[in-house]
């Protein structure tokens, strides 16, 4: 798996990626309502992160799977 530099980084660091990326609405909310945007918008920030999130770890097993069946060992 070393011609696929980036499929070994999901697979082997994914959780920490779905993570990390998943967090990135909620801070951007909080910055936001620092600098004065209405507080709804941390709301929408942490549904954001729900979804982003899901959609990750959805993302992170598919390329799990399909390293796992697809490519040589």
């Amino acid at each position: 798996m070393d011609q696929y530099p980036t499929i070994k980084l999901i697979v082997e660091k994914g959780n920490a990626l779905a993570i990390a990326i998943g967090l990135l609405p909620f801070v951007g909310a909080i910055v936001l309502v620092a600098c004065g945007v209405h507080w709804l918008v941390l709301a929408a920030g942490i549904i954001g992160t729900a979804v982003l999130y899901l959609l990750m770890r959805s993302y992170v097993e598919l390329v799990r799977v399909i390293a796992d069946m697809l490519l040589p060992k």
